[in-house]
């Protein structure tokens, strides 16, 4: 009726399955090991990143993808031409996607080092600024004083953004652009308009009429740009303050 026990047999099952428990167990156990690691590793990132921590131990740049290493230049005309600023990360009142974070995770197993500093390439509205849209490119120092680009996100921007910004380049794109501007309104306004229909289109009056518009649209683009506490995207790319 019953079936009899091999006592030898037995022995080696319970043998087993202890064994079997304890493997589980030590599966168990180095997974979580692996995943309060992984958690501690993110949450030093996250702290490096809202407290935007300057380093001298920075980023060798030898393993790392050379293509998405920059110069400082390089990053600078960038900032100048699509008016952005370039900053540490604590200045970034956005929160960092989670993509960014295992670019992070990535570029330090990649190099094999902790990255201890960062920053980021961002328009002025993303930034907590000092008082004295949106396509972040998030950077780290290089020990070799370039930048290497760990991740991008957001849209693409707008080649708009080029054009409406370039006369906020510099003093000088600024007067090109009140030129340009008056030699455009002084083209287009009819000459009898201007002169009375005798009149030829090159006359005293339509060169005086230029005068006006340049007089006109510098004394307002002044006014606007003391009132709005503006600065040249030259000066203003990597400064924290917003006036």
């Amino acid at each position: 009726m019953f079936d009899k026990v091999n006592l030898e047999e037995a022995l080696k099952n319970m043998r087993n399955e202890r064994e079997k428990k304890i493997e589980s167990e030590v599966v168990l156990s180095e997974f979580k090991s692996l995943f309060e690691a992984d958690w501690e590793r993110e949450q030093r990132i996250n702290g490096t990143v809202s407290e935007g921590a300057v380093s001298s131990d920075l980023l060798p740049p030898d393993r790392l993808d050379k293509e998405r290493i920059f110069e400082l230049n390089e990053i600078k005309n960038l900032c100048k031409t699509y008016r952005l600023r370039f900053l540490s990360t604590r200045y970034f009142k956005n929160e960092i996607p989670r993509e960014a974070i295992l670019k992070i995770k990535a570029t330090e197993e990649l190099s094999g080092t902790e990255i201890k500093s960062f920053m980021i390439a961002a328009p002025a509205s993303l930034f907590k600024l000092q008082d004295v849209n949106k396509d972040p490119l998030l950077f780290a120092p290089l020990s070799d004083g370039r930048f290497y680009l760990i991740h991008k996100w957001g849209r693409d921007m707008s080649p708009l953004r080029k054009i409406l910004c370039s006369p906020l380049k510099t003093p000088a794109h600024l007067l090109a652009t009140v030129l340009i501007l008056s030699v455009f309104l002084s083209a287009v306004v009819p000459t009898t308009v201007l002169a009375g229909a005798e009149a030829t289109y090159f006359n005293f009056y339509r060169f005086a009429f230029l005068a006006w518009n340049v007089v006109f649209l510098s004394g307002m683009l002044s006014y606007f740009w003391f009132a709005s506490n503006l600065k040249f995207s030259a000066h203003a790319w990597n400064d924290k303050h917003f006036n």
